[in-house]
């Protein structure tokens, strides 16, 4: 192969491995929520929240308590805040990432990654 042929792959070949890698992280950051539903009840001992969960196509999957870990992001009307969970946010809808250990409990348990609350 000609070195004129060379240079020409070569940026070709790292034009592909950055498209592909760039894709994979986007597809990352929009990882669907884990649960998502109405915040029904509020546990001040353990620090928890209750969510009816609704899968999508709005499936009731059963009700969830969720608390936070202490790297944990909780993000209320689009800010980033540093409070903890408490009763004000009862009624509200909220989306939950977890690290995916659910506790094998009725209601099951589990910590938040993260938690977007409307």
């Amino acid at each position: 192969m000609s070195i004129v042929r060379r240079l020409f792959v070569f940026p070709f070949i790292l034009l592909l491995l950055t498209l592909g890698c760039a894709d994979k992280s986007e597809e990352q950051g929009k990882e669907k929520p884990h649960v998502r539903g109405i915040i029904t009840d509020f546990e001040e001992e353990r620090g928890q929240v209750l969510i009816e969960n609704k899968e999508d196509g709005g499936v009731d999957s059963g009700p969830i308590w969720i608390s936070l870990n202490k790297d944990s992001e909780l993000i209320i009307e689009g800010e980033t805040v540093t409070v903890s969970l408490d009763e004000t946010l009862v009624g509200r809808s909220a989306e939950v990432w977890i690290n995916g250990v659910i506790a094998q409990s009725y209601p099951p348990q589990t910590k938040a990654v993260k938690m977007v609350i409307h």
